[in-house]
């Protein structure tokens, strides 16, 4: 019996293949699918540059089928033109739970995490790489099916020719796609490419590699923040916009097989060890721990849109993160938080931020990182100092002086809003318009000098411009004659007068009276800023000029006594535009403010390059900046379509709740409804059942419906397009009068529409070319309609 207990007894625990499926119950979404197996093959590249491998044109291809494929056949690729792995190394890289990846210098975990992401979006993989030396694909299928019903962990190798000698790289094609996995991509696509512009922007930034997404190339979308140059004084001291933070944490232990660094007293434990002649295991090692990066104030405010990414190894894990702006305290546990404050849950915060933190541990999901790691304390400390940033709240709790970490600076410089150069701050509805103009890539809003300049008005308009700016002092009666201010020179307006002088007075001569010529700071007092027109103007590579548009708002523009519809004053690149509204040249004739101007500026170009005639400037000028007034046909239809697909893309929500009688509407004409089952067919096959069953996902199909189907829906459904649900224009709203005097008025608001939608239909269907007048009426109709737009 003895001898019996001392026989050590085994059980085989080794999980079915079921467990593989399982991994796809996981809590992944779609983007963060692609984003694993996109990990990957980013790796690979940096992987080959370290090596001194180059890689020509080093890209990652996400692609999908179309819905013309039947649902069975269809798939998910994510492929790049890396070089590639031999069989053994992908055999590794597919098992569960193992990785060959450094978790310090990479972004990918092949092996658990290319086993969630493929299994979360399907239950057949086919895994192939090959080599630049190589002949041909070679790889694995991994079917969760015949995994389970063979039980067994093998999976078939597979080959295929290449199509060149010269390819390599890895392709992922996940097959038998689970349910919902298409229509999530398919519908999600453009939320699923700006999140991985969002995650990847550092990497695009450096535009070393290029990831495309349904064959559309990924663009970097970087932070609207002021220029480190600018800056605003708070306690004499100077608080620059930006905060650069380059910050060496020490170093530490790391244990490459529980992906983790070491406690505190582990590492001590470690440390003894060694310096008794112990032996750290070849598994632990020590990394260093460098956080850089940056924190800065955003051009503009917003309740969410703000926060601090942090970065790892160039992919962001956490975006707009806002854990940096709240304090903690360690006695009590009470969290308060401390930015923003003023208007916090209506203007919202700007302070914003990249760090680069290679030495953080994600969390599976890559959604964040171990906030119980002292790894992470230590970063927080780096930049938002001990204890609290509010100086309030410090001395409550007894801290000394200001916080002076980084996000310290910030926050007390930076947290009010109030529109001037003392916040660095823009009147928050103008700063979301230009934002969006930058994110737009208008290159004009790129830099912030066009913001500075609103910033700048806003102090002239409380009236302290002069704050920051070198004071004058005029005298009482301000004057460009030096004469005025010699000995002997009466104020005019002063209680102070010179002394009488003797001398009896000399016969005056006759001098001719000078026309009136507008005082250019008169009309600035009666004049209101136009922002569509000021900015930087310029054609070719000729430098440019700085141009702020006023629109003359109760006075007129004189010139040696004549009124003129425009004027220009120029200060070296500088130039003061005025333009009159009521002028007849303005107000009778079709030329616009900006024709005007661009004509005013060819003649500054022609004076002040030589060898430049007045026509090539405007010429120039033209191309440059008058594109939105161009009457190209193909421009305008583009225009005409873009309305027109936004309209239909709106028909299921604006009207999905009375279905029964849209559909009704659309059997009406048959050629329509054949039309709308066309298009079902070949672009949304699902969705033709739905419509003939009028199912629950039937309204979807509205989407698809043609342009004169959507014209006699406006028609027939006013009051579910008028009111500003669609179109700002009042119908049901219209409450004056008796109720045949509100019929007529909303006809007319209704005819409105429909006028301006029938143009645009005629436009769309091309056909004969059309008269100069005919392309000059649809834009002015597009443009219309645009206004009516929500």
């Amino acid at each position: 019996m003895k001898s019996e207990s001392l026989i050590t007894q085994v059980v085989d625990i080794t999980p079915t293949p079921r467990i593989l499926r399982t991994l796809g119950d996981i809590p992944f979404a779609a983007w963060q699918c692609l984003a694993e197996l996109t990990d990957n093959s980013l790796d690979a590249f940096s992987e080959a540059e370290n090596k001194g491998k180059v890689i020509n044109g080093p890209r990652v291809d996400i692609h999908w089928s179309s819905d013309s494929v039947a649902a069975y056949d269809r798939e998910i690729v994510v492929q790049d033109n890396g070089l590639g792995m031999e069989l053994e190394v992908l055999q590794k890289a597919a098992k569960a739970g193992y990785s060959s990846n450094d978790p310090i210098h990479n972004l990918g975990l092949f092996g658990m995490g290319f086993n969630i992401a493929t299994a979360r979006l399907g239950d057949e993989t086919l895994f192939l790489s090959a080599t630049p030396d190589g002949t041909e694909w070679v790889g694995i299928k991994i079917s969760f099916e015949q995994l389970i019903k063979e039980q067994t962990f093998s999976a078939p190798v597979v080959r295929e020719p290449k199509k060149t000698p010269d390819e390599s790289g890895t392709k992922i094609i996940v097959k038998s796609l689970k349910d919902g996995v298409f229509a999530e991509i398919r519908k999600k696509e453009s939320a699923i490419r700006r999140q991985l512009e969002t995650i990847y922007t550092p990497i695009l930034s450096r535009k070393k590699v290029s990831i495309f997404v349904q064959g559309k190339q990924l663009s970097p979308r970087p932070h609207c923040v002021w220029s480190d140059s600018r800056f605003v004084v708070r306690k004499g001291v100077r608080v620059e916009a930006i905060q650069r933070i380059n910050r060496d944490l020490g170093e530490t232990y790391f244990d490459s097989l529980k992906n983790r660094y070491l406690t505190e007293d582990e590492a001590a434990d470690l440390d003894v060890s060694i310096s008794k002649g112990g032996v750290s295991p070849t598994h632990i090692v020590k990394r260093a721990r460098r956080l850089k990066g940056w924190i800065g104030i955003q051009r503009y405010a917003d309740p969410s849109d703000f926060g601090v990414d942090f970065v790892r190894n160039g992919r962001k894990i956490l975006v707009s993160d806002k854990s940096l702006f709240g304090y903690e305290n360690p006695d009590t546990g009470t969290y308060t938080s401390e930015y923003p404050v003023e208007l916090g849950s209506t203007v919202g915060g700007r302070i914003v931020g990249e760090l680069h933190v290679d030495y953080l541990i994600p969390t599976y999901q890559k959604n964040g990182f171990d906030i119980t790691d002292r790894a992470w304390r230590l970063t927080l400390e780096a930049v938002r100092g001990a204890g609290p940033i509010l100086p309030k709240k410090r001395q409550a709790l007894g801290y000394d002086g200001d916080n002076e970490s980084p996000l310290g600076r910030l926050v007390n410089a930076y947290r009010r809003t109030d529109p001037g150069t003392k916040n660095l701050a823009v009147p928050n509805s103008l700063a979301r318009e230009f934002a969006k103009r930058f994110f737009s890539g208008d290159l004009e809003y790129e830099t912030d000098d066009k913001w500075y300049k609103v910033a700048q008005e806003s102090d002239r308009e409380r009236g302290d411009g002069g704050k920051g700016l070198t004071p004058v002092n005029s005298g009482e009666t301000p004057s460009d004659d030096i004469s005025s201010y010699l000995p002997g020179a009466q104020s005019g307006t002063g209680s102070h007068t010179a002394p009488p002088v003797s001398t009896p007075p000399l016969p005056s001569p006759t001098v001719a009276p000078v026309p009136a010529t507008s005082d250019r700071d008169l009309l600035i007092q009666h004049s209101d800023k136009e922002e569509s027109l000021s900015g930087k103007y310029s054609y070719d590579t000729t430098p440019g000029m700085e141009i702020t548009a006023w629109r003359v708002r109760d006075s007129q523009i004189k010139i040696q006594g004549s009124r003129v519809p425009c004027h220009l004053y120029q200060d070296g690149i500088e130039v003061d535009f005025f333009f009159d509204p009521t002028h007849p040249i303005l107000s009778e004739y079709p030329l616009s403010p900006k024709q005007l101007l661009l004509q005013g500026l060819a003649e500054k170009f022609a004076l002040r390059d030589p060898g430049v005639s007045i026509q090539a400037a405007f010429i120039g000028l033209v191309d440059n900046h008058l594109l939105e007034e161009r009457i190209n046909p193909q421009a305008l239809q583009e225009r005409a379509h873009s309305i027109v697909s936004s309209i239909r893309e709106k028909l299921p929500s604006l009207l999905g709740h009375r279905f029964a009688k849209v559909k009704e509407v659309i059997q009406s004409v048959e050629a329509e409804e054949e039309e709308l089952a066309k298009r079902l067919l070949d672009e949304a096959p699902n969705l033709l059942g739905a419509y003939q069953d009028s199912s629950e996902e039937s309204i979807q199909s509205l989407a698809f419906v043609c342009d004169t189907t959507i014209k006699r829906l406006i028609a027939e459904f006013p009051e579910e397009f008028m009111d500003n649900k669609l179109f700002a224009q009042p119908f049901s709203n219209l409450k004056i009068g008796n109720e045949a005097m509100r019929e007529r008025l909303r006809k007319n608001s209704l005819e409105r529409v429909l006028s301006y939608f029938s143009d645009v239909i005629l436009l769309l269907q091309g056909g004969r070319a059309q008269s100069k007048q005919e392309l000059l009426r649809h834009a002015n109709t597009l443009s219309l309609l645009e206004g009516l737009l929500e």
